[in-house]
């Protein structure tokens, strides 16, 4: 909300995909769409991240790595949840 912390869009083409960044150059997180088949579309998410070795703060970078893992799995599951019932929703109105 302050504008300090969090993810930027830097670039997008639209239906095709979306990269986020720090603004340092640091952290990128990249989603993207890619047809499977002729009525399915695969969604693909994948952040790298340059990690300071020898700072301190690496102990928690990787310890928020792990729960990312976590996390980004729920996130993935949920979309796909919600975008499985709208097509299901289409197919009645159809």
């Amino acid at each position: 909300p302050d504008g300090k912390m969090g993810f930027w869009v830097k670039d997008f083409v639209p239906n095709q995909w979306m990269l986020w960044w720090d603004k340092k150059g640091a952290t990128t997180w990249c989603w993207g769409l890619y047809p499977d088949g002729e009525n399915c579309t695969r969604l693909v998410t994948r952040v790298r991240m340059y990690y300071n070795w020898l700072s301190p703060a690496i102990i928690f970078n990787l310890a928020i790595d792990a729960g990312d893992i976590v996390m980004m799995r729920k996130c993935m599951l949920g979309i796909k949840r919600r975008a499985e019932w709208l097509a299901s929703q289409q197919e009645e109105h159809v």
